[in-house]
Parts: structure tokens; sequence; C-alpha cells
């Protein structure tokens, strides 16, 4: 059985760095670490996630690229996942020792009954339900259902954002015309109003819209954003207005053109992911 054009790539490392390391990351898997190449001693991947107790997992991966796995060539993935138990592994940011507990064997093909059944019959005494097998069908339901999983995380993200740029956008018209009148002298109130982000904060925590909404946009107008918000409150009645208060406007008045630029191309990007999403971001 061929490999599926979904999985069509150009060999095993496009493969994995293509499809199953961004698969990985959309399933909720973190630390996700390519070891190809690299002593790797039974471990193309090592990815991580946190149980329900608080402990930090790690799982082992060895990728296949192959139309079909036969019983003979199964054997050197058995050998995989008792060299990626055996050996433990230099965590990437700590610097500590750490071991898999759970091994994956995978094939962006297919892989024969007979090799399925002797490589469980192989390792289950051994390490019981911790040593796992996934081939194509298995990798094209978990991408649909990440696939779906992630649209609605993608909807509720891009409809926060939405609301809050064009809400933001109204404060900066707002605070643009004061801050002009204040410059040129007239002794106008300070608006109250001030800039929203908390739907951009919870975007830089999980920027699933990269592809659309550039994450250095999304941190750089929630940096002028904020400082903005900082220097109406510094200027605002009853605070005790600094010898360089014009200055400091004229310089708020640049973040503001920085702002306004920066919201229209994540607006743009917005828009864009919609019309990807089609049918599933009308809510």
């Amino acid at each position: 059985m061929p490999i599926p054009a979904e999985l069509n790539y150009a060999n095993e490392d496009e493969f994995v760095q293509a499809f199953l390391i961004p698969l990985l990351q959309r399933v909720g898997f973190s630390l996700v670490v390519n070891y190809h190449g690299h002593a790797e001693l039974g471990k193309d991947l090592i990815f991580a996630e946190i149980d329900r107790l608080g402990h930090v997992r790690y799982h082992g991966l060895q990728a296949k690229y192959e139309s079909s796995i036969s019983l003979n060539q199964i054997e050197s993935l058995i050998t995989d996942c008792k060299q990626a138990f055996a050996n433990p592994f230099t965590h990437p940011q700590t610097g500590e020792v750490e071991r898999v507990s759970s091994f994956y064997a995978v094939n962006a093909g297919s892989i024969g009954p007979a090799a399925v059944q002797h490589y469980f019959n192989s390792l289950m005494p051994v390490y019981g339900g911790n040593a796992r097998l996934l081939q194509a069908k298995d990798l094209l339901t978990l991408d649909r259902w990440a696939s779906v999983n992630q649209t609605g995380n993608v909807v509720a993200t891009v409809n926060g954002l939405r609301i809050e740029l064009v809400f933001n956008d109204r404060i900066a018209i707002i605070q643009l015309s004061c801050l002009q009148r204040r410059i040129a002298g007239e002794d106008v109130p300070w608006p109250l109003a001030r800039f929203k982000i908390d739907a951009v904060s919870a975007y830089l925590q999980q920027p699933i819209l990269q592809n659309f909404v550039k994450t250095d946009h999304a941190l750089k107008y929630w940096e002028l954003c904020r400082v903005c918000n900082s220097v109406f409150d510094m200027l605002s009645p009853g605070v005790a207005v600094p010898k360089n208060a014009t200055e400091v406007m004229l310089s708020c008045l640049d973040h503001l053109s920085d702002i306004d630029a920066l919201s229209k191309s994540m607006q743009l990007g917005i828009q864009q992911s919609l019309q990807v999403l089609g049918p599933l971001a009308a809510i």
C-alpha cells in the first residue's frame, strides 16, 4: 500500500519536520525536540506533556518513511524501542538527564498485520502499553481530529482579537485627538478610556495564527499599547505633570501611528484566517 497523498513528502526528514512535529504540537505536546542524527539511540523526536498530577512525562518517537513495513523490517523498530527506554537523554533547556516513559514507532505508510503482532508481542511483556505503533491511517485520523479541535481554538482567538482591535481603534482616535490638542496648548480633559490588551496577551501565550497574525507584530502592539496607557495615566488629572510632558506626548503620537499600522496588519491577517476557516468560522 503506497504512502497516502496527504503524507507525500520528499523524504523522511521532511515528513518529520513538516508533518509530525506540527501534529504533535497541535495535539498539545510541548518541548518537541528533533534528535535525528544526533546519537538518537532509538529516538528521532522527544516530546513532553504534564500529566493530571502535575508531573512531566517524556515520550520518544522513531519515524519511518516507508510505503509498507513487513515482518522482517519491524525488527529495527523493536530495537529502536529498546534503545529509547535503555538510554536517557539530556534535557535541552535544563541540562537534566531524563528518560522517556513511552515510545511511539511511526510509519508514513502501512505496517503489515504480522509485523504489528510481532512488534507488540516482543515489547509488551517488558514495556506494557508504553510501546505504541502508529501508521498512515492513524496519523491521518489524528491530523483530522487536531484540525477540528484547533479550529475551535482559532475561532475563539480570532473573535477575541478582532473585537479587541476594533475597540482599540476607537480608543486610538480619541487619544490622538486629545494629544494633538494638548500639544497645541488646549486645556482639554484626558480621556478615561485605555487600550485593552487581554486578547493580545492570550494570543501571545498560544500564537496559533502565526501564518496570518505574526507574533512579533502582536508583541510590538502589546508593548506600545501598554506604553500609551502608562503615558495617559501619568498625564491624568491629579498626577504631577512631568517637565518633559510635551516630549512624552510627541513620543506617544508616534506610538499611536505604529499601533494603527500594526492593528491594520493584524486585522488583515485575521480576515485571511477567516477566509481559510470558511463556514467553521461563522459563529
